[in-house]
């Protein structure tokens, strides 16, 4: 590794003063005086052009772990809209009678900055459980239940999700069929078929959504009006 590093800080230093040579040689002084401005527009072009490859590279990376549900369907056993599930507790269950009032001014605390927050940051989501089973087409390969998505449309690419703002929600919490009950998500993979009921915090205002592997499409889902019954 540290004689690539090497060899590239060779291949930029060579780059550079064959640059300011050039300049010299076509241009005499007014070419070197050209050359800092130059430069600065050469490493800008070039941090542009390495951050696309570095982003493409990424996006190919997540498109190949996505392969595992090419092909796969689904089959909705319900959508059901639910309230917004309860913020995780801050504070730990091992706290000692010493720390007791610390954790308790700092809970306050944080309400209190909570309660601050300005109502127009906050971006309005409505919530539903979907109960699905989801069947993979090509055997036992592993695969993530959490990092299932809901697209406003059938994508090909995750670059369509940024492109126009295509994501619709994403999973909040996962609980996974075990043979008799749901239970939580062991964060990790999971081999071939699943039955999932997933918390997905959606944005408003949607009445179909498509079902996401990454960039792999699995289904179009219904979903009700959020009318949240006690």
């Amino acid at each position: 590794m540290s004689k690539l590093i090497l060899a590239a800080i060779i291949l930029i230093l060579a780059i550079v003063g064959g640059l300011a040579i050039a300049l010299n040689h076509f241009f005499g002084w007014k070419g070197l005086i050209a050359f800092p401005f130059i430069l600065i527009t050469l490493v800008w072009v070039g941090k542009v052009v390495i951050g696309k490859m570095i982003k493409r590279f990424f996006l190919g990376l997540f498109a190949m772990k996505s392969s595992v549900l090419r092909g796969a369907t689904m089959t909705v056993h319900s959508v059901t809209a639910v309230a917004r599930p309860p913020e995780p507790d801050p504070s730990g269950d091992d706290s000692t009678d010493d720390d007791g009032d610390e954790a308790e001014a700092n809970s306050e605390d944080t309400k209190k900055d909570q309660a601050e927050e300005p109502d127009e940051l906050k971006s309005p989501k409505h919530y539903f459980d979907v109960d699905v089973t989801i069947t993979p087409k090509n055997g036992n390969r592993a695969w993530e239940p959490g990092e299932l998505i809901l697209t406003t449309e059938k994508i090909s690419s995750l670059a369509d999700l940024e492109e126009g703002d295509k994501e619709l929600g994403t999973a909040d919490a996962v609980r996974v069929w075990d043979g008799s009950q749901f239970g939580p998500d062991d964060p990790g993979k999971y081999p071939g078929e699943q039955r999932l009921k997933i918390t997905f915090e959606v944005k408003p205002v949607a009445s179909k959504a498509w079902l996401h592997y990454y960039n792999e499409p699995i289904g179009e889902l219904a979903l009700p009006a959020w009318e949240v019954r006690s």
